[in-house]
């Protein structure tokens, strides 16, 4: 697959997973744990797809437990919220489209596609639960949920961009398959 295939993926992602969270910092939390919802689980199956596409690649499949762990227990936070305010939260919708074409990638090209979704979709949660915490100032348990989730979601971006500048320096891994290259 090429640059350009690539980034007509990236954009087909963009368009199909931001509505979840954009509307989040609407003022209502409903809305927001609804859109902490979806992208808590859009987060635990791209790690799931993540740890698949690994390989032997340690960095990788540490990235791809991170992500799921943290958006498990942020998860855990979201429902007991929801619950103790009494709000239904909407079933997950999966993506099929965008999942079938990055499970179509492998190697550097899934790398590559991976790193630019995740940041892409980070920025965008941490700007939009940055809203929020100034939308719900008088709500200090809306407020301990987003001051929860920040950080976690800031650490992820973190872990990702320095991958991503990794990756492009080039490492032993095969690009081809996320391999150890045997020399």
């Amino acid at each position: 697959m090429n640059a350009k295939s690539i980034t007509a993926l990236l954009a087909l992602l963009t368009v199909l997973s931001t509505p979840y969270l954009a509307a989040a910092a609407s003022g209502n939390a409903a809305t927001l744990l609804n859109g902490a919802n979806q992208m808590n689980q859009e987060e635990q199956d791209a790690a799931t797809m993540l740890r698949s596409k690994a390989g032997d690649n340690q960095t990788m499949i540490t990235l791809a437990d991170t992500m799921s762990g943290d958006h498990k227990a942020n998860q855990e936070a979201v429902k007991a919220l929801a619950d103790s305010r009494k709000i239904t939260l909407k079933d997950y919708k999966k993506d099929a489209a965008a999942n079938d074409q990055m499970s179509k990638l492998n190697g550097a090209e899934f790398n590559s596609a991976f790193f630019a979704m995740t940041v892409r979709d980070h920025n965008g949660a941490i700007e939009t639960f940055k809203t929020a915490r100034h939308t719900f100032k008088g709500d200090r348990d809306v407020q301990l949920y987003i001051d929860q989730t920040l950080p976690v979601l800031k650490a992820h971006l973190e872990m990702v961009k320095s991958m991503q500048h990794a990756s492009a320096l080039g490492s032993s891994q095969n690009p081809a398959n996320n391999r150890t290259s045997r020399k």
